[in-house]
């Protein structure tokens, strides 16, 4: 850790050092979050390192799902087995896909059996936006918020009823429809949505590392659906819904064969959400809520079926905000939560239930801004989990904030590791996780810099050959992000050192699929109706099983750059043809081992409305 110490003061200082020399402040607004504290606040006043992405860049960036998008970001790495809608792992902050929570709309759509979610299969069609929060977040929303949570919100009716379409075609077979309509009457909102992306893709498996694979493209096919309605009864009284469903075709490979072999996969990511909201009085804003997450994965082998799982999450949630005085806000809430799964395997038990108490402060005392959050939940099959967050920020100038948490998180064993049919181990212990993070913020007209070090101490971790809680591991790093306005360029960049080990005795080894070094750099220009930008991500080096001798060998995976560029020309008030050119120099390398990577492909999108 101490050599990240000296590394982030390094880069701190260097950051703070050359935004005070050349940064104009412009009075801008800044973007609202609300998943830093479940509550809205300006993104420069959240305690926690946020992003927000906004459909404006989601659009410019002409990708087409959710994973593309995100693996710009401080913090986040993924890998993928195979092309688009194919199997993929997140990282956030060098914590497991398992344990990074992925919301929608507020409601889980994680896998009860496995703890992860299917982001691979939510296309970007549907979003409006998307919210990063890094570092422990149980406090706030339970099991699974170790490294973060990155919550979508999809896309509701503001303003003058529109319609808007887009119509897109590219390299491998990839064609693109989507439309929506929605708006605003009198005191009703309502939006509806309807997209379809295939492909034929490429052969998931490379033949020459497992020669077994069948190495015919292996395609993939989605159909998503999103729907909101929301009336205003009286000011501060509002009910409404939220449903959002992603449904996949996918066809992949097994490196085990026979290479005439066929493998499909039929998934299902769904979330609805029912809530009222209700201001009581001038200083209490309640907010009742009954969400449902699905996640389906069924799959076939020559047409038959070989398994299939689906699981759901019931919640329930109250959540009331009292405002005590101003800039000192009070929260207290219940939920409870109710996951369940139907399978082919037999697990011997069909769900689990989960109630908590939640209980959180958010405040000023002059220049200091502070955060605590408490929850308690009672499990019933393991029982008590308890979790917190208590975050500080200074603010040091009208541009420079100090900010610094502990916090103290978990993550409840799937199904799998506890049931699973020979191979379960129900004496499982959850995942118990201190948080330690501190650094600067840099925040004055487009300019938003922050410089984190972190570090999370992980113990009870979960090993899954064979499926016991060893030691611990230790996920520490330094983390930059910058988003900023120069010389009439708009700027994105970010860069992660980070050491996520795995500990036990006699060995100390680095956690898989995890570079040390990662980072990205977007450059964009407008002139005129035209607006360009170039993307270029790099990682260092990373450590994976061998895709047909795990777990007993390990291969190292080699450092890569890829290059992406996109390009919008407004034709029109209304109109605006996208093009989006991905890895501009058919670059190869491995975010796993023996499984292909997205080759030079173009993309070209004409929309209308937007």
């Amino acid at each position: 850790m101490y050599a990240y110490l000296q590394k982030g003061a390094v880069l701190v200082a260097a950051f703070g050092l050359s935004f005070s020399l050349r940064a104009q402040p412009l009075a801008e607004e800044d973007a609202v979050v609300v998943t830093a504290s479940r509550s809205e606040q300006r993104v420069r006043d959240a305690i926690p390192h946020v992003t927000i992405l906004t459909r404006r860049e989601i659009l410019e960036s002409g990708a087409l799902d959710v994973p593309t998008l995100l693996r710009r970001e401080a913090g986040f790495e993924f890998s993928q087995n195979g092309g688009l809608g194919k199997t993929s792992s997140t990282f956030l902050r060098g914590a497991a896909t398992n344990q990074v929570l992925v919301l929608v709309d507020g409601v889980r759509v994680s896998s009860l059996t496995t703890g992860a979610t299917q982001l691979d299969q939510l296309m970007l069609d549907h979003i409006e936006r998307i919210e990063i929060v890094r570092g422990g977040a149980s406090s706030l929303y339970g099991s699974g918020a170790i490294g973060g949570v990155i919550q979508i919100f999809t896309r509701e009716g503001r303003g003058e009823p529109r319609a808007s379409l887009e119509a897109g075609a590219g390299g491998e077979g990839t064609h693109r429809l989507r439309a929506f309509y929605g708006g605003e009457v009198g005191a009703t909102r309502f939006s509806v949505g309807l997209s379809h992306i295939a492909t034929d893709g490429f052969s998931a498996i490379d033949p020459a590392v497992a020669p077994a694979a069948n190495p015919d493209r292996d395609g993939y096919r989605n159909l998503s659906f999103s729907a909101s309605l929301a009336h205003r009864f009286a000011a501060g009284h509002e009910a409404g819904l939220r449903l959002h469903s992603s449904e996949g075709r996918v066809e992949f490979d097994s490196a085990f064969g026979p290479p005439s072999a066929t493998h499909n996969g039929a998934t299902r990511v769904g979330a609805l959400t029912l809530y009222l909201q209700n201001r009581i009085g001038e200083r209490w804003l309640s907010r009742l809520s009954l969400n449902e997450g699905r996640d389906l994965f069924a799959s076939y082998t020559n047409g038959a079926l070989a398994s299939r799982t689906r699981t759901a999450n019931a919640q329930f949630s109250w959540l009331n905000d009292i405002a005590l005085a101003d800039e000192q806000m009070l929260r207290l809430g219940y939920e409870r939560l109710g996951q369940s799964v139907a399978s082919t395997t037999a697990y011997g038990r069909t769900g689990r239930k989960v109630e908590a108490l939640l209980a959180g402060w958010r405040g000023r005392l002059g220049a200091h801004a502070l955060q605590l959050d408490l929850r308690s939940e009672d499990y019933s099959d393991f029982g008590r989990a308890r979790s917190h967050y208590l975050g500080w920020g200074y603010d040091w100038t009208g541009e420079l904030r100090l900010v610094a948490a502990l916090a103290r998180s978990f993550r409840a064993p799937t199904f799998n590791e506890l049931f699973f049919p020979g191979f379960g181990n129900p004496l499982l212990r959850p995942e118990r996780v201190r948080h330690a993070e501190a650094g600067l913020q840099y925040a004055a007209g487009p300019h938003l810099a922050r410089a984190m070090l972190f570090r999370a101490r992980v113990t009870d971790l979960i090993n899954p050959f064979p499926v016991v809680n060893i030691d611990q591991a230790t996920l520490e790093g330094v983390e930059l992000s910058w988003r900023g306005a120069v010389a009439g360029f708009d700027l994105r960049a970010s860069l992660t050192f980070q050491d996520p080990v795995e500990n036990r005795p006699g060995i100390d080894r680095r956690l898989l699929r995890r570079a040390k070094r990662y980072g990205s750099l977007e450059l964009s220009r407008s002139a005129g109706p035209l607006r360009v930008s170039a993307e270029v991500l790099a990682a260092g080096a990373r450590e994976d099983n061998h895709i047909t001798a795990f777990p007993t060998r390990r291969i190292a995976l080699d450092g890569y750059g890829i290059v992406n560029l996109a390009a919008r020309l407004r034709a029109g008030p209304q109109s605006e043809l996208h093009a989006r050119l991905d890895n501009v120099f058919d670059r190869r390398y491995e975010l796993a081992h023996g499984y292909n990577v997205q080759g030079r492909r173009l993309l070209l999108a004409l929309r209308y409305g937007f």
